[in-house]
Formats: structure tokens, C-alpha cells, sequence
């Protein structure tokens, strides 16, 4: 289940999101069900993903056609302790 969470003078509000339920239990094809329904909000300009992983940026290169709007993957990189 997804919800948004919006803040309003200290308080946190849940409000369900019926539109990005899924079935799907893979992180990688949720991301690309919640980049499809940024990119069709009216206030949307640009969908960022940011993510080590290089199966997202697969999925984001074949989705970003579809979107219609500016789909910018940022690689994030993974560090270990001490080196």
C-alpha cells in the first residue's frame, strides 16, 4: 500500500494512493509505477530517481520515452566503512 505523507505545523498527515497500489513486489518496477504517475501531475516538471542499482537504470532508460516529461536517473554510490 502507498500512502503520501504530507506535514503541517507538526503534524503528519496519511492520505491513501489508490493509484500506485500494486501487485508487484520488486522495488525496481514499483520505481517505474511511481516515476509514470509523477510525470502525469500537472505540477510536475522533471522526475528524479536516484539509485545504486543498475536494473533501475535499465528500467528508467526504457521508460523514459513514456513519461513525457524530463526522467533524470542519478546514480548514487555505495561505500564501505574504511576504505
Amino acid at each position: 500500500m502507498c500512502e503520501l505523507l504530507t506535514g503541517n505545523q507538526g503534524s503528519i498527515n496519511s492520505i491513501p494512493m489508490p493509484d500506485l497500489y500494486s501487485s508487484h513486489e520488486e522495488a525496481d518496477s514499483r520505481i517505474i509505477l511511481h516515476c509514470m504517475y509523477a510525470s502525469q501531475q500537472p505540477t510536475t516538471e522533471r522526475v528524479i530517481v536516484m539509485s545504486p542499482d543498475s536494473g533501475v537504470f535499465l528500467l528508467i532508460l526504457s521508460f523514459s520515452d513514456a513519461t513525457g516529461k524530463p526522467l533524470i536517473f542519478a546514480s548514487t554510490v555505495k561505500t564501505t566503512e574504511g576504505s
